[in-house]
């Protein structure tokens, strides 16, 4: 939950709120701060952190909840909606990359590349993608008949226009020579 005087956190399965002691330089504040203008916000986020007990040097309104977390990376970040949330199945890319304007998915999984459109065609199955590390970065490649994609992910923060999603990677993609811009993020 972001307010204009806290955020608390309440991990998935669990009732307890904790307080969170943010080390993101306000991440989740810049990215919904005309949300929580307009009063608390509930936002479903997928971040790395730790949960700690209260101690000394906390705001007293951190006392009244279980503990705190210590916020260190926000991977992904949206109004909680239904379909979103921790009611979702986990998901099972490696991968999802997307953006608008024309619209455009695609899943890197174990197994295949799957690009995802609405125009014909609607989804293209491509082979096992190659892959290939940088620093901060990733590249994942695959090909199909006479199909290939190139997707590039970057440790680069993108909020998707349409949705206000906030992702902490960006992606590009080439598809048959077509270039596509958007957002990623990492999955199970």
């Amino acid at each position: 939950m972001l307010a204009h005087d806290r955020m608390t956190f309440r991990p998935c399965g669990e009732k307890d709120e904790l307080w969170i002691l943010d080390q993101t330089d306000g991440v989740l504040t810049q990215a919904f701060a005309a949300e929580a203008d307009s009063g608390p916000t509930m936002l479903y986020i997928e971040a790395y952190g730790e949960r700690a007990p209260v101690e000394n040097g906390v705001p007293e309104e951190a006392r009244a909840y279980a503990g705190t977390f210590l916020l260190e990376e926000v991977l992904y970040a949206g109004l909680e909606s239904e379909g979103r949330g921790c009611q979702a199945p986990a998901p099972d890319y490696i991968v999802a990359a997307r953006g608008s304007e024309p619209f455009w998915l695609v899943e890197v999984r174990q197994d295949a590349m799957i690009w995802r459109q609405p125009d014909d065609p609607k989804e293209i199955v491509l082979g096992a993608p190659q892959t290939e590390n940088a620093e901060g970065a990733a590249r994942y490649h695959a090909r199909s008949g006479e199909h290939e994609l190139h997707l590039m992910i970057d440790a680069h923060a993108c909020r998707d226009p349409m949705s206000g999603e906030f992702f902490a990677y960006s992606a590009k993609a080439l598809l048959n020579d077509k270039e596509f811009t958007g957002c990623a993020r990492v999955g199970g």
